[in-house]
């Protein structure tokens, strides 16, 4: 298959992020409420800026069930924050509500990113934005998620939202073994696939064995400000 051709406006990054007060609890044998809190929100901030200073990122949507504390978080950064629906649950349910809210406005290419990315760099988005399949796959370190997602926007109708009967479009496929789905998602219409496996894409932060394989500054720069976490 040919390479797709990007969209000039640039690329939309869409962020995922759920309240302050169930994220991160797998993190609760060292952290207390408060922190993992706090953590949510470092973890938001550092990816959304990065976001904003990546080349070829145009825009960046967050989407969330709860815009207060999105709002709160995200202070000061030049971000559109969207509200998930209470009758769309579940980060599928919440990407499939940005997609189709970007598609009536006409967007281009768009790229979800989680929110616990915190190495990430804006060497690695220009990295998945520089490859040439209409779908690219940022996997975690376990070769078996998806952290990042990157969505051409060609060829035409590939990527169209897929409406309340799920007839048409791929579809997002978050969850245990996504980069599998992801993949075959992707087979099943026809699309290209490539994975790219970076450090600074592939540790997601929801457990201390997640902390342990960041880079010694990463974990500093995090720790500094979750002091629970040294």
């Amino acid at each position: 298959m040919t390479g797709v051709r990007r969209s000039g406006r640039g690329t939309t990054a869409v962020v995922p992020l759920r309240d302050g007060v169930s994220g991160k609890s797998r993190l609760a044998a060292v952290l207390d409420g408060d922190s993992r809190r706090r953590l949510v929100r470092v973890l938001a901030r550092h990816v959304v800026a990065t976001l904003l200073a990546s080349d070829g990122i145009g825009r960046v949507v967050v989407v969330t069930a709860d815009p207060v504390f999105t709002r709160e978080t995200l202070a000061g950064l030049e971000v559109e924050v969207l509200e998930q629906p209470a009758d769309r649950p579940g980060l599928n349910g919440a990407l499939e509500h940005a997609r189709e809210v970007l598609a009536a406005r006409g967007s281009g290419p768009l790229l979800v990113a989680h929110a616990d990315l915190p190495a990430l760099t804006p060497e690695d988005v220009v990295a998945l934005l520089a490859e040439k399949a209409p779908v690219v796959i940022a996997t975690d370190r376990y070769r078996s998620g998806t952290n990042l997602l990157l969505l051409a926007s060609e060829p035409s109708g590939a990527f169209e939202p897929s409406g309340a009967f799920g007839d048409a479009g791929f579809r997002f496929r978050f969850g245990v073994g996504s980069l599998a789905a992801h993949v075959v998602e992707a087979e099943a219409h026809g699309l290209e696939v490539t994975v790219v496996h970076r450090p600074g894409t592939a540790v997601d932060l929801d457990t201390a064995d997640d902390w342990s394989q960041l880079p010694d500054e990463v974990r500093a720069a995090v720790g500094q400000q979750v002091p629970g976490l040294l």
